[in-house]
């Protein structure tokens, strides 16, 4: 064993290749006195997939791998010095053996097995599927240094000093939990914090003594550690902005795709989203004509078709003061009462004193139901120089940017966000980095007026409230839709960014999906079909609307004639019978006979 041919201030490599040799890309890497720090390496076989994460050390490596196999494919670990090794296969199972050597040893999930490797090349022929595994190296010399401290690893620090190599059933034992959590624990660590090869080397020992159930005292974590000054918040997306059903979805994307097959399914997706997008823009032009012929043909009768039933429910309630009723009839009047208001509603928005009415019979607060569209013509009526875009009003989380903005700009309102965060402190980093590179990037879309005020554009408008609302996704949103049709812009992304592109796409696909209407554009919603399967289209729409606005009209003087009718009604049972008949008809109010 020639171990001063290898210098010590050299970091300990073990490469792995598809090959029984050292990679190509691994012949000239020297890592010359280098603190540990987290590596990542991707690894395609076929259409297999090895995800690896390593931290090199002078005297300990430590490497996690996350495996997908589709077919059955070796692969091999070629040490770049001899090295003493501890494999813990975490799931599936791993047939290991010595390449030219005997047979191998079926390491099951979570068994582990210690080993003098020496510069011996091992072969691993992983399960299919899911087979994740952890190895430790260590240098022999550190280790045989180990051997002295801890007696049990006498008789490996022998095989070290004598043997070419060890069997592969030398030392085998079970994992568990916990000594797993320790390792991630330690990934996590050098991750974010720069710590010395001492602490490193310590931290890889004490993984190696646990496994053994041997006493062992971790050292404390360092309190003058020093942060890392990451390039990116999005280098980790294990923290508090997501949620746990959202890590599982990374994970599983991570797992289960390579970074170029992440590339191309993100453009797959985007293409359904920009498909479905431009379905609801043509949906929206579409509903908007309909709606237009709707309201012009119909006129003001199905307003005054909703005065009229809320006349009678007044009526309803004056009458019902003139019969001594018990309190089982008094509730099937109040029912009535609701019923009527109800079908008056479904045809007008409310007014104060007509809602006031209804909640003193509901006992609850009328939840009205007015699209973004009519929402936004209202403030546009009220407020001064609001001139909001209604077009752009269409239900989307962009457009409810757009509203909550413009009301913010008008009204001078000032977020409570504004009041109780301070400053970018309190922000998730990843909303903070990408707004401000979102707005650097799209710094012309702000402009200053002759009089020396900003203006800003709606694509402003809905960062900055992404900005307040700490809304992640829709900054991911405007980040996909601007800046993605450049190829060599996503080329340059980390695998963590357009991993999270892929997770909010899905999102807004699923969302696309879920939309509701308001009462006003489910009742045109409803004329959409008729446009469609017609060959008139919108003659079609118009002929429907005018044989409703007939029924409309109609049924105004039965509803005024009701109402005169119960003023003469002298009778208890009859008038409650009126009242039965006013709930029956709102179960089906506009049935055309």
């Amino acid at each position: 064993m020639n171990q001063q041919s290898y210098s010590q201030d050299s970091i300990l490599q073990v490469f792995f290749n598809d090959k029984p040799e050292v990679p190509e890309s691994g012949k000239d890497s020297s890592f010359q006195n280098q603190d540990p720090d987290l590596n990542f390496k991707e690894y395609i076989v076929g259409n297999s997939t090895i995800k690896s994460h390593y931290v090199f050390g002078k005297n300990a490596t430590l490497q996690k791998s996350s495996c997908f196999m589709e077919h059955e494919q070796a692969i091999y670990a070629v040490p770049a010095q001899p090295v003493v090794t501890f494999h813990i296969q975490v799931s599936g199972n791993n047939k290991m053996k010595f390449v030219n050597g005997q047979d191998g040893r079926l390491i099951n999930e979570l068994q582990y097995c210690l080993l003098w490797q020496n510069d011996r090349i091992l072969s691993y022929e992983l399960s299919l599927y899911e087979a994740d595994y952890c190895s430790l190296h260590f240098r022999p010399s550190h280790f045989l240094e180990m051997s002295h401290r801890i007696p049990l690893l006498t008789e490996l620090a022998m095989e070290v000093t004598r043997s070419s190599h060890s069997a592969l059933d030398f030392y085998v034992g079970k994992a568990d939990e916990v000594l797993l959590a320790f390792i991630d624990a330690i990934l996590l660590e050098v991750r974010h914090y720069h710590i010395s090869d001492q602490r490193f080397t310590h931290l890889c020992e004490c993984v190696l003594l646990k496994s053994m159930e041997l006493p062992v005292e971790v050292q404390p974590f360092p309190i003058d550690a020093l942060k890392r000054t990451s390039n990116s918040a999005f280098s980790d997306l294990d923290d508090d902005t997501f949620m746990d059903e959202q890590k599982l979805r990374f994970e599983s994307i991570f797992r289960y795709y390579s970074r170029d097959a992440l590339i191309a399914n993100f453009y797959t997706i985007k293409q359904e989203y920009l498909a479905l997008k431009e379905e609801r823009a043509k949906s929206n032009a579409i509903m908007k004509e309909v709606k237009d012929c709707y309201h012009g043909v119909m006129g003001d009768s199905a307003d005054l078709l909703a005065e009229s039933y809320f006349w009678v429910a007044v009526k309803l309630e004056e009458q019902m003061k003139r019969f001594n009723l018990t309190e089982k009839e008094k509730g099937t009047l109040v029912e009535a009462i609701i019923a009527v208001c109800d079908q008056s509603f479904e045809l007008k928005t409310p007014r104060a004193d007509q809602l006031q009415f209804y909640t003193h019979y509901t006992g609850q607060t009328y939840v009205g139901d007015v699209g973004m569209q009519e929402f936004g013509e209202i403030l546009n009526m009220f407020i001064p120089n609001m001139n909001l875009p209604t077009d752009k009003l269409d239900g989307s989380r962009e457009s409810r940017a757009i509203l909550d903005q413009y009301i913010q700009d008008s009204c001078s309102f000032t977020p409570l966000s504004h009041i109780t965060e301070k400053g970018e402190m309190d922000k998730p980093p990843k909303v903070v980095e990408l707004y401000h590179m979102l707005m650097q990037r799209m710094a012309d879309e702000l402009t200053i007026t002759d009089t020396g005020d900003f203006q800003k554009s709606d694509l402003i408008r809905i960062l900055d409230h992404a900005y307040q609302r700490n809304d992640l996704s829709l900054l991911l949103m405007v980040e996909i839709e601007q800046l993605t049709d450049d190829g060599d812009y996503v080329e340059n992304q980390k695998f963590n960014k357009i991993c999270l592109w892929h997770s909010v796409l899905e999102e807004a696909i699923d969302e696309w999906y879920d939309t509701g209407f308001s009462k006003e554009e489910e009742l045109i919603s409803n004329l959409m079909p008729l446009y469609f399967q017609s060959p008139d289209k919108i003659k079609a729409v118009e002929r429907k609307v005018m044989e409703t606005k007939a029924i409309y009209d109609a049924m105004v003087p039965v509803l005024v004639d009701v109402g005169f009718t119960m003023e003469s009604l002298l009778k208890k049972n009859i008038f409650l019978l009126t009242a039965e008949s006013l709930i029956v008809a709102a179960e089906n109010p506009y049935k055309e006979k």
